[in-house]
């Protein structure tokens, strides 16, 4: 294939991807706020409703709102309100543009990465269409997912240009140039729109031994200090802002329970990956932790990290991947108390990256050891096309959920009846939909994190 044939072929798939991942959330321009965190966020916050103004933006910058600091994602609220009022349909298609872009970015920053443009494809692709995305997607409050992913893409794009000039030989080897710059400026923006991101040097890390080839470690733990001082910094202003939310871990939490969590929590992540099934706003953590499920899960989670680190010469895409994971699902994996959350779909937003590398990477390299060429070529498209297929018409079914308060809820319920804050916020919004401009002054006992 020449230079302008896969050029062309590339850019064909971008339009097709961002076209496909419009289309399924298209619905969203019709959707209002629901009564989770959207209230606190903008359609009850005067702060935001007012739009762009000086004392928003220095409350942007000041406030510790809603247990979280993520000035940059106040701002984005803030413009939406000025440029089209408070309009939740723009909000949602605004959330959507910004998904597109990161699928379209993960595509790109993959091929231009690891020189395998499909298998990069459906890995951005899976990011796009599966339904775990949905959640970051269609919320309006969690514009600070697809907003921080966008500077995440951007921050490891210029990485990428920064280490393809050193290797190059235009940039001298302890020297950064104006790559490695804009590098650290999108993670300074990614991390003002979302604290999460204080996993990206490690990540950087990652992508130094695969795909990118480099190993003097001296030279990449030196370069990766400004990331690491930024990451620190916006981490620790975060844990003092969440501090009144109960994110701190409490003392009297035994160490059982709590790594319990972990690994429990990893376990139905990467179930949910597989077999997105009964997904909900809020999942509420288990009182107890069945002891078998706990050691099925640590030796599930055991054997995978030990082949990872076995196959690491051999297979260094699967370390990289499972690694990631697992490094970015950290911060919010429960040992930071996260009040009664166990688990949640929009954390999941970065971090199922590094999954889908490890099962397209692992498909792919299978497929080739078991059939011929050809076979193998034809069983990847059309496994690729099921899986693809099925992703977009589960999101387009998670999606509805989405339309309202009553849907939200009542879709809660139906996976948990007991789930009391659903209850609650369902009560809330039919006594306020019965009882027009009196508002419910009941609350619920909220805790979003990251």
């Amino acid at each position: 294939m020449t230079g302008n044939e896969s050029n062309r072929r590339t850019w064909l798939v971008c339009l097709l991807l961002a076209f496909a991942t419009l289309a399924v959330y298209w619905p969203v321009r019709h959707y209002g706020f629901v009564n989770y965190d959207d209230d606190d966020y903008v359609s009850n916050n005067s702060v935001v409703r007012v739009g762009l103004t000086w004392p928003g933006f220095v409350w942007a910058l000041s406030d510790q709102h809603a247990c979280n600091w993520h000035p940059l994602t106040w701002l984005s609220h803030m413009a939406d309100c000025q440029f089209f009022g408070v309009n939740p349909g723009a909000m949602h298609l605004e959330n959507v543009l910004f998904h597109c872009a990161n699928s379209v970015l993960l595509l790109l920053l993959l091929h231009s990465m690891t020189g395998t443009f499909w298998r990069s494809a459906v890995v951005a692709a899976l990011f796009a269409l599966h339904p775990l995305r949905v959640e970051s997607v269609a919320w309006i409050a969690e514009r600070k997912d697809v907003l921080s992913g966008f500077f995440f893409m951007l921050t490891l794009w210029f990485y990428v240009l920064h280490v393809k000039k050193q290797t190059a030989g235009t940039g001298s080897k302890f020297q950064t140039n104006h790559y490695y710059r804009l590098s650290l400026l999108c993670l300074v923006l990614g991390l003002l729109s979302k604290p999460m991101l204080v996993t990206v040097p490690i990540v950087l890390l990652l992508l130094d031994f695969w795909p990118l080839g480099r190993f003097t470690i001296g030279q990449l733990i030196r370069e990766k200090i400004p990331f690491f001082l930024l990451s620190i910094i916006v981490g620790v202003i975060t844990l003092f802002a969440q501090r009144a939310g109960g994110s701190w871990v409490p003392v009297n939490t035994p160490f059982f329970s709590r790594i319990g969590n972990v690994v429990i929590g990893y376990w139905n992540y990467i179930e949910k990956l597989f077999w997105p099934q009964n997904l909900s706003f809020l999942y509420l953590r288990s009182d107890k932790i069945s002891t078998a499920e706990f050691f099925l899960a640590a030796f599930f989670l055991a054997a995978i990290s030990a082949v990872a680190v076995l196959q690491f010469r051999r297979r260094p895409w699967f370390a990289a991947g499972w690694l990631w994971f697992l490094v970015m699902l950290l911060p919010v994996s429960g040992l930071l108390q996260l009040g009664r959350l166990s688990i949640a779909d929009r954390y999941t937003y970065l971090p199922a990256i590094g999954f889908y590398i490890v099962v397209v990477w692992g498909s792919a390299d299978a497929l080739a050891v078991l059939f011929s060429k050809k076979v193998c070529r034809l069983l990847a498209t059309a496994g690729a096309a099921a899986i693809l297929l099925a992703c977009a018409i589960l999101t387009r079914h998670q999606l509805a959920c989405w339309q309202n308060p009553k849907t939200l809820m009542e879709h809660a319920l139906k996976i948990d009846p007991n789930n009391n804050v659903a209850q609650t916020n369902l009560r809330i919004f039919l006594f306020e939909k019965a009882h027009p401009g009196v508002r419910d002054k009941n609350s619920t006992n909220k805790f979003t994190n990251y």
